[in-house]
């Protein structure tokens, strides 16, 4: 039975709500291609569902516009315009009767939902899932999963390009998880992930649907403890005329409490930093200084970051103790470091610090550890090896973020679950891993075409930190899996353009000093912005290849990337406003594809009416700088 139409704000996407015997039915239609059927069927406690047979009691209406302020990522102003309904509902239990909302939200990006149980009660809810279906039409989508073995996961495993038709049924799917066809793409995630357990997908190939499926210990099958008179996080689809466009939306972040931390305008500074731990804290100067955890090495990435403009060092893994070593005390530097030392060496050379920490020695001395840390004048952490979102896991990302913006720190999750729009709340959160990122070279390989899927899957989530800047580039049959002096696959260009092409409020300059001096391109690192004014998707397809623009102040910078394929590509850049740009770029030439470090440098004046012409090598890019041209 059709209780209502929904639509957005533009009305290009409408939601019929349905009620039926399995539960609360939304039929998603953008730009008049009904693309998804879904069912919000309720909760399954230990005690029964809650959710079935559901009676709409009344129905709220409710429509916001809001514009707030970020401090990183895509965007320096979010506008958030929605229409939003919450039906009121109440099912007949067995012992009581029990009310029920649901809140559903159309926004020009996409469809939100949730369940909330508005009375507040002692009694404590076990839940085991939440019966929500996605249900694809018609039914044979292209399809990025990312399957996984387990909940214990970082979240670095491969996106798969299939189709529906060819999924693995029952497997565990990452979010966020992207489906297209021609005119519509959509990805389904979640935002406000808080206090909850994590969700993954699993397809059912025999009835043709997704269902979900939360987060849990092997040993405890109640995924959720919440007392009633609670909300769930949101169940996010977002939509668009193809994958490229959702890169543009800030919907995850719209979803989230506006931010708590009162002065982040004056401490949260997203930037690039220099990193020891990729390239083995190499020092090319035998003889004067023995690389490794030691003062020496770190003021020579300190001088290093200093010439390069960058922001910030992180001191990896080894400062305190062993990586692995989960009773090491981390208010205590290795002999072999004078941290106070390179702490004010750095505010000497304008370059705050860094820490690496192993999340079990924060859960143990965090209350201890960053008063001092602040006090010390470190800037942030790193924390790593979490490897889960069980509920657990998830409110004590809550914790520590929280507590770190007390003493104004900033945070890096690594090891971490994808992000679910945390860092509205808590500005000081700037950045996440959770991808297959650049150290797996390393010890094993990023393709090409790895690059310009993740921009499409991983990173609809959020930001991103794949740490970028390898300078030692080879192709794809050259490369080698090394310890120290890693490879990466792909040209010079394609690194200088992940700066652009892949968002993270902090983005690393992974290789050692010495690989960038008087390198080719390497002065573009020194200008490129780590957060933004205003991005736009420009062109690409998913698995092939991305052009993306990014405005800070009153320039824009592009970043391209291509898969194994050289590639020609034409941008139409009179959508970034100006009718005569200045440009430089830095591109590749014939002669990156036989040494992926060659890249030839071009200067000159285009007119926006005109389309730009960029070739690219296999496994190549392009990056660059445009600024207007005021015409005489």
């Amino acid at each position: 039975m059709k209780i209502m139409m929904l639509v957005s704000p533009d009305n290009r996407l409408s939601i019929q709500i349905n009620e039926s015997e399995k539960g609360v039915e939304l039929l998603c239609d953008y730009r008049r291609n009904v693309f998804l059927q879904c069912y919000l069927c309720g909760i399954n406690t230990t005690e029964g569902k809650i959710g079935e047979h559901l009676k709409i009691r009344s129905i709220e209406r409710i429509s916001s516009k809001e514009s707030y302020e970020l401090y990183s990522g895509k965007s320096s102003i979010a506008a958030a315009v929605y229409n939003q309904v919450i039906l009121h509902c109440r099912q007949d239990c067995t012992d009581s009767r029990c009310p029920l909302d649901i809140i559903i939200r159309a926004y020009n990006e996409g469809v939100a939902f949730c369940y909330r149980f508005p009375l507040k009660k002692s009694h404590e809810l076990h839940i085991i899932n939440e019966n929500n279906y996605f249900s694809p039409f018609p039914s044979d989508w292209k399809v990025w999963p990312m399957y996984l073995n387990s909940f214990t996961t970082n979240y670095e495993e491969l996106y798969q390009e299939q189709h529906l038709s060819g999924m693995f049924t029952d497997r565990l799917i990452a979010l966020p998880l992207l489906i297209e066809r021609e005119a519509v793409a959509f990805a389904i995630t979640e935002a406000s992930l808080t206090d909850y357990a994590g969700t993954y997908l699993k397809w059912n190939r025999e009835q043709q649907f997704f269902y979900s499926t939360l987060s849990h210990t092997s040993d405890d099958l109640i995924a959720v403890r919440k007392k009633e008179g609670f909300q769930t996080p949101w169940r996010v689809i977002m939509v668009g005329s193809c994958a490229g466009k959702l890169i543009e939306s800030d919907l995850i972040l719209h979803l989230n409490q506006p931010s708590k931390v009162a002065d982040a305008a004056e401490w949260v500074k997203p930037g690039k930093y220099a990193w020891d731990w990729w390239s083995d804290a190499v020092v090319k100067r035998e003889g004067i200084i023995t690389a490794g955890m030691n003062t020496e090495t770190v003021k020579y990435y300190i001088d290093f970051a200093n010439a390069y403009n960058l922001e910030y060092l992180l001191i990896d893994a080894g400062w305190y103790g062993k990586h692995d070593d989960t009773e090491a005390d981390i208010t205590q530097a290795v002999p072999e470091l004078d941290l106070q030392g390179v702490i004010l060496y750095g505010k000497e050379k304008n370059v705050g610090i860094l820490l690496w920490v192993n999340w079990r020695c924060v859960k143990r001395q965090m209350y201890e550890a960053f008063p001092l840390f602040r006090d010390w004048g470190i800037k942030g952490i790193k924390m790593d090896y979490m490897d889960r979102d069980d509920q657990e896991m998830v409110q004590f990302y809550v914790e520590v973020t929280e507590f770190a913006a007390k003493n104004r720190l900033l945070v890096s999750m690594h090891g971490a679950h994808k992000p679910s729009g945390l860092s509205r709340t808590y500005p000081n959160l700037l950045t996440y891993e959770g991808v297959r990122g650049m150290e797996y070279n390393k010890w094993s390989v990023t393709t090409s075409t790895h690059h310009v899927t993740i921009p499409y899957t991983r990173m609809l989530a959020g930001a991103m930190d794949f740490t970028p800047g390898a300078f030692r580039n080879v192709s794809a049959e050259m490369h080698e899996a090394r310890w120290k002096e890693p490879m990466a696959v792909g040209t010079r260009c394609s690194q200088l353009a992940m700066y652009v092409v892949y968002e993270s409020g902090l983005q690393s300059l992974c290789d050692h000093p010495d690989a960038y001096y008087g390198q080719n391109g390497s002065e573009y690192l020194k200008c490129v912005p780590a957060s933004w004014d205003e991005t736009k998707f420009l062109k690409g397809e998913v698995g092939k290849f991305i052009a993306v623009a990014r405005r800070k102040g009153n320039q824009w910078f592009i970043g391209a990337l291509t898969n194994e394929n050289e590639r020609f590509i034409e941008l139409d850049l009179s959508l970034l406003g100006f009718k005569t740009f200045n440009y430089k770029i830095y591109k590749d030439t014939p002669a990156s594809k036989i040494n992926q470090e060659m890249l030839a440098v071009e200067e000159g004046i285009h007119r926006a009416d005109h389309p730009f012409l960029i070739w690219m090598a296999p496994g190549g890019g392009m990056a660059g700088v445009f600024s207007e041209c005021k015409e005489s």
